[in-house]
């Protein structure tokens, strides 16, 4: 274990904190869905997504104990009941790594520019683009399945046009 010289500064802290959060919390909720899952189609973009959230975790555990600092009180195994009956659809389960992951582009892409320390800013730009890689994935998936609500559509300019008055009537 290397001591680093160089103490982790408030953004660090406040973005490994807020992401181990995060993390815990999907971890609950993805060995949910992969335990009543039956879409097999959807099943390894679970699988994905919840080693990947355990990898995060592991490694925000590692760089809190070297800089002594104690870990957040998570979302443990205590905060889900695998033999309740299935509560979502599974294709709820693909939205919700949809869903995670575009909210996990922007957070991270934040995150990653508030950081200097080089194995934070390692982790947040490796995490970022796990989360793309999922985005993309479970885009992909959605738009097979047909269920990805695309926004609106408008019809594309004829030209370059410019606002001559601004005053509303």
């Amino acid at each position: 274990m290397v001591k680093r010289n160089v103490r982790l500064s408030s953004p660090e802290i406040g973005g490994l904190w807020g992401v181990y959060i995060q993390e815990t919390m999907s971890t609950c909720l993805l060995k949910y869905f992969l335990h009543h899952l039956k879409d097999n189609e959807i099943k390894p973009i679970l699988q994905k997504s919840l080693h990947i959230s355990q990898t995060h975790i592991n490694q925000i555990k590692d760089i809190f104990s070297e800089e002594n600092i104690p870990l957040p009180d998570g979302f443990t195994n205590k905060d889900i009941n695998l033999s309740a009956p299935p509560l979502f659809y599974d294709l709820f389960a693909l939205s919700f790594v949809y869903s995670m992951n575009r909210m996990g582009m922007v957070n991270l892409g934040f995150a990653t520019s508030t950081v200097a320390r080089a194995d934070v800013l390692d982790f947040f730009t490796n995490a970022l683009n796990q989360a793309t890689e999922l985005y993309v994935e479970s885009t992909n998936l959605m738009l097979s399945k047909g269920i990805y609500d695309r926004p609106p559509m408008i019809t594309y300019p004829e030209k370059v046009e410019y606002v001559k008055n601004n005053l509303i009537s």
